[in-house]
């Protein structure tokens, strides 16, 4: 399903594009399909010695299993202090040139290119794998974020599950690659069900992008399968269980990675700015038949237990999941009882040319994460 605002035509953009969230789930998928289509990748990231640290380990044979994942996910280090706000929460900005029709730069800033191989660009971060250039970024952080953006006229942007005031953080960066850095596209990591959730702070960032008229697309991707290999592991792989307050919900599950694939998609086409995606897979199933897929490929019985969202924050406590996420799983688990996440759709082949993966086949290609 795809929604559609006015919203100026893009030229051909040839700098870098930061990826926010970068060492997230859906982040870093991002960042590998970006590299695989040649373009040259920033990734954002708290610590990028931990990027460095377990690209070294992947390398090598011994990395651990991957970072806890969900829409938006993206937490290596610890935040720093927020600096003093450069004006007050959401007021109006006065220089960001999409705020007024015919205001966006045709051309992009001078000096601002960032080649892959670049040596200013290696000046300003540090090589990571995959090809993509590492640089500390922090939301909370104001002093990281001029130096992300530097040689970006493209951000794709997400809301880690540590931010619970966008008008604080999100807005202001915002602002501050508009208006400074020179850049001529967001897309933007939302989530379903959002537009009709005004205290959602995605919601806060979609009417933001809108109202002032910001060059933007927006990616609402269903729940992610890498929730079963990631935040569900331990309970699948120790207790042959699924714990969730899903009830009887169905869920058209989707690949993070035919997500990375569609963002490198709408960065690097022409024709997609105002326009919103709902990125779902090709067949709407129940937690009992999940279940069952995984009992089918792991050879042993696997069963879904339905819970409440007080004994799931309970329980998801104890396993020691943090407040955050804990809120952010019980927001996926809600609009899946609402049915917001069962239609299935065929945007992730209509954006990328190939069909949605399948849940079997991701079951299938992870198996070992659950022996």
């Amino acid at each position: 399903m795809t929604e559609q605002t006015s919203s100026p035509r893009r030229t051909v953009l040839s700098g870098g594009i930061l990826v926010t969230g970068a060492s997230g789930t859906v982040g870093r998928a991002v960042v590998d399909a970006l590299a695989e289509a040649g373009q040259t990748v920033i990734a954002g990231m708290r610590d990028p010695r931990g990027w460095i640290a377990e690209g070294a380990r992947r390398a090598s044979g011994t990395a651990a299993g991957q970072q806890p994942a969900g829409p938006g996910t993206a937490r290596i280090g610890t935040a720093r202090p927020g600096s003093k706000p450069l004006r007050a929460p959401n007021q109006k900005p006065a220089r960001n040139p999409a705020h007024k029709p015919g205001g966006l730069p045709t051309s992009p800033p001078p000096g601002r290119t960032v080649g892959a191989a670049d040596a200013s660009a290696a000046a300003t971060g540090t090589t990571g794998g995959g090809g993509a250039i590492v640089r500390a970024f922090d939301f909370a952080d104001r002093s990281t974020w001029a130096r992300a953006l530097a040689g970006v006229d493209r951000v794709f942007l997400l809301v880690p599950p540590t931010i619970g005031t966008v008008g604080r953080t999100l807005i202001p960066f915002i602002d501050q690659a508009m208006e400074e850095s020179g850049v001529r596209q967001i897309v933007f990591l939302s989530a379903p069900g959002v537009r009709f959730d005004t205290r959602s702070p995605h919601h806060v960032v979609e009417q933001y992008l809108k109202r002032t008229r910001t060059p933007h697309t927006i990616l609402r991707p269903n729940v992610l399968m890498q929730t079963l290999s990631t935040l569900y592991r331990d309970d699948i792989r120790l207790r042959s269980e699924i714990v969730l307050p899903a009830g009887g919900a169905r869920v058209a599950f989707v690949d993070a990675a035919d997500v990375g694939r569609c963002a490198a998609r709408v960065l690097t086409e022409p024709g997609h700015l105002g326009k919103s995606y709902s990125l779902a897979g090709e067949e709407s199933l129940s937690f009992p038949q999940v279940a069952e897929s995984l009992t089918e490929v792991l050879g042993r019985p696997i069963r879904y237990t339905a819970t409440t969202e007080a004994e799931f924050a309970e329980l998801a406590a104890k396993q020691g999941v943090t407040g955050p996420d804990i809120a952010a799983q019980a927001s996926w688990y809600r609009a899946a009882r609402r049915r917001l996440t069962a239609l299935p759709n065929r945007g992730i082949r209509r954006l990328t040319g190939r069909p949605a993966t399948t849940l079997r086949g991701f079951i299938e290609d992870h198996r070992q994460t659950w022996l």
